[in-house]
């Protein structure tokens, strides 16, 4: 396998972790408009502790994947407590804020960044990506996804049940930050520097698409979603200038004729997917969480 090749995988796989670390969160119906700030926070752990503190990079994501809970854990608690409309604020002013105190840390290479960072591998990412899948594979056949899918549909009537709304989200919050923060390890040891302006909002907003065009239904949506947005511009790369403007023409078309994004519910129909399934599969009503 040649260099270049090597790069897109891992390139590709990296995308795989964010999507599906974002659709748990997603999966209870909260979008964050700030997540690029876990995958920072993940990547500037792990660095710093692989060349400051000469720790192995497998140590060190998973610390950096604590970190990333620990912070995405009280966002969560602060955020989601409240409106959705203040969530999305909530999590765009934190990676803002994030993004900018890491601009004037000096330690971390202030805005220069950091670089000379190694050690991500194919093997090491489809581990990541494999564990990930494993989770959820049982995540959305357990209570706790039923009760992911009750929140999504109906919040108030989940609360009426005696769901704890608030700790649920706040949960699953977490678990995406941490996921996130492992991708941000990852991809910070392959792309081998980085700088505060990577983790802007136009990352946030590429993760979120991530999902939003792979489909909130199915876990594999959004792994779909990710690696069709990750090849596009190396796909289209022969358009050269018009690249964005083709880019955002077909993002456009794909919208309006599947605005259940790619895997949705007629694909279900379509393929009977039986493997594929929803959070609820074929059920209705809801469980506590456990």
């Amino acid at each position: 396998m040649s260099a270049y090749t090597e790069a897109v995988v891992i390139q590709v796989g990296i995308a795989i972790l964010l999507a599906l670390g974002y659709w748990i969160t997603a999966a209870t119906g909260k979008f964050s408009f700030g997540h690029a700030a876990f995958m920072a926070i993940g990547a500037y752990t792990a660095s710093i502790l692989t060349l400051k503190f000469e720790w192995s990079l497998e140590l060190s994501m998973v610390v950096s994947g604590l970190t990333a809970a620990v912070a995405g854990a009280f966002i969560g608690w602060i955020a989601l407590r409240l409106t959705i409309l203040y969530l999305a604020i909530i999590t765009f002013a934190f990676a803002e804020i994030v993004q900018i105190l890491l601009d004037s840390w000096d330690y971390a290479g202030g805005a220069s960044g950091l670089f000379g960072m190694r050690g991500t591998t194919i093997p090491l990412v489809a581990i990541c990506i494999g564990l990930v899948i494993v989770y959820l594979f049982f995540l959305t056949r357990s209570r706790k996804g039923l009760s992911y899918e009750a929140i999504r549909e109906d919040e108030q009537a989940a609360r009426a049940c005696g769901l704890g709304v608030t700790r649920i989200s706040v949960e699953a919050f977490a678990v995406s930050a941490a996921i996130t923060g492992v991708a941000g390890a990852l991809s910070a040891h392959e792309t081998l520097i980085i700088t505060p302006a990577q983790f802007g909002a136009p990352q946030s907003l590429l993760i979120i698409l991530f999902v939003v065009l792979g489909g909130v239904q199915y876990f594999w949506g959004a792994i779909v979603g990710a690696v069709v947005l990750t090849m596009l511009p190396i796909w289209f790369d022969f358009l050269e200038d018009y690249y964005q403007i083709t880019y955002g023409l077909l993002f456009v078309v794909l919208m309006i004729l599947r605005p259940q994004g790619i895997i949705g519910r007629s694909t279900e129909r379509r393929f009977n997917l039986d493997s594929f399934k929803r959070l609820v599969p074929g059920r209705s009503g809801g469980g506590r969480d456990g």
